[in-house]
């Protein structure tokens, strides 16, 4: 597919324009400039247009702050892979000495470059994009990203230069994309893991926690598989989220957990399991994700022949409503075991989706009520008839009782449990549902 990087300085409306491609709000937006600061990257499918799209942050000024610093090289990279650039530009700030700048550089790549005005809500707004010609453009494409207008007009243009993205790839429809997100507090190491799993540096790293701010999206082939890599913002305490982009961020890390398969939990070797790690945890289980547990920063652990296992078991003691997930112990500046981690993905994806066949699943619960009788309430004996699977992702069960209201918890995670042990379900939770026979079928007994 044709790749388009969207350019600009900070705060002319990029993540916005991003959003409204993409038709979701994936992009943090906000008035203050440089929320966007990694390469946001997605699959657009607008009305009769399909590329791939990289929003970018701001191209700063050449300056020694770390952080707009390494803004910077992350758009000049999205430049250089791209293969046309959308230069997005501000109708209320006029043909700048920054914009000029962008431009000289974006010359360079001898790549193709459509001029973009937004911010033009009107037609009386038209005449003020005509200092953008001052640039030697021969096109100016005046638009509103807020509102969709212009836009129409603008990939008319973009289509007749690349018939492509008028062509949707049939396969590439078919295919299904895995979405993975990886969660975790700040500074545990995501974005590191994110570089790791991409074999390039993509996204920001730096010692300041809450570098990252967006949902960045990454596209990338794993084992022919597409797959979408979300690296998310730290999830922090609600009581330490004071500025409103880190709420907004929060509030964002949360609903990529919403568009996931699959969740990466990263937690920090050195720190072990903390209070809020439980809090994320219970996010991700409450959207019912399959996930897995990805301890970081392994390698700087002073280590034994029973320090793994001590690790693992403080995890599980700490968080023991998920003893169903894997855990692997990694090192994103090493490497160490990452290698490892895509292909539990694969697996774990493939329990959550997996869906067993209703005789199967009838013989099963034959045993293990056999085994232990569900409770009964005085002279009713408490009698289970038969199970199906109704769903998958997650696998999600509803089994027919005479008297549904005697079955405690207790004898419901023993149920799940004993799915587990038949039918694997690693790294997913089940959802088992009890109902009355009498609002259902004839009684069958097992």
């Amino acid at each position: 597919m044709i790749i388009f990087a969207l350019v600009g300085k900070p705060n002319v409306g990029k993540s916005t324009l991003f959003n409204r491609l993409c038709r979701k709000h994936i992009a943090i937006v906000h008035e203050e400039p440089g929320v966007t600061r990694d390469r946001n990257t997605a699959i657009i499918d607008y009305k009769d247009y399909h590329f791939i799209l990289v929003d970018t942050g701001g191209f700063e000024p050449d300056v020694s702050d770390t952080i707009p610093k390494l803004m910077r090289q992350q758009s000049q990279l999205a430049v250089e892979e791209a293969d046309a650039i959308l230069f997005l530009l501000d109708r209320k700030a006029g043909w700048t000495i920054q914009d000029q700048s962008i431009y000289s550089f974006l010359r360079k790549s001898e790549k193709p470059v459509y001029f973009i005005v937004n911010k033009v809500d009107g037609e009386s707004h038209e005449s003020e994009a005509a200092e953008f010609y001052e640039s030697g453009a021969e096109e100016v494409f005046t638009i509103s990203a807020a509102h969709g207008r212009g836009l129409t007009d603008l990939f008319e243009k973009i289509a007749r230069d690349f018939p492509e993205i008028k062509e949707k790839d049939k396969k590439e429809a078919a295919a299904e994309t895995l979405s993975i997100s990886i969660i975790g507090r700040p500074n545990v190491g995501k974005s590191s893991l994110t570089n790791r799993f991409l074999q390039v540096e993509r996204q920001i790293v730096h010692d300041e926690p809450g570098t990252t701010r967006d949902p960045v999206d990454h596209l990338i082939q794993f084992r022919k598989r597409p797959i979408r890599l979300i690296d998310t913002a730290g999830i922090q305490k609600k009581s330490r989220v004071s500025q409103l982009i880190s709420k907004y961020s929060m509030i964002a890390s949360i609903r990529s957990i919403e568009r996931s398969d699959v969740v990466l939990l990263v937690l920090d070797a050195t720190l072990g399991v903390v209070e809020q790690d439980a809090r994320i945890a219970g996010y991700i289980l409450e959207r019912g994700k399959s996930l897995v547990i990805l301890v970081n920063k392994w390698d700087l652990i002073e280590k034994d022949s029973t320090t793994l296992e001590k690790m693992r078991a403080e995890i599980f003691d700490k968080l023991a409503f998920l003893t169903f997930a894997p855990i692997i112990f990694v090192s994103a500046k090493s490497g160490q075991r990452v290698t490892q981690v895509m292909d539990k993905v694969l697996e774990v994806y493939g329990q959550y989706s997996k869906r067993i066949q209703t005789s199967d699943l009838n013989k099963i619960i034959q045993t293990i009520t056999a085994r232990h009788s569900p409770p009964s309430k005085g002279k009713n004996r408490t009698k289970i008839f038969y199970s199906t699977q109704v769903t998958t992702c997650p696998p999600t069960f509803i089994i027919t009782s005479n008297h549904p209201e005697t079955i405690n918890v207790s004898y419901q995670r023993y149920v799940a449990n004993q799915f587990r042990q038949y039918f694997g379900f690693e790294g997913t939770p089940i959802r088992i549902f009890f109902r009355d026979k009498s609002k259902n079928q004839p009684e069958r007994s097992v």
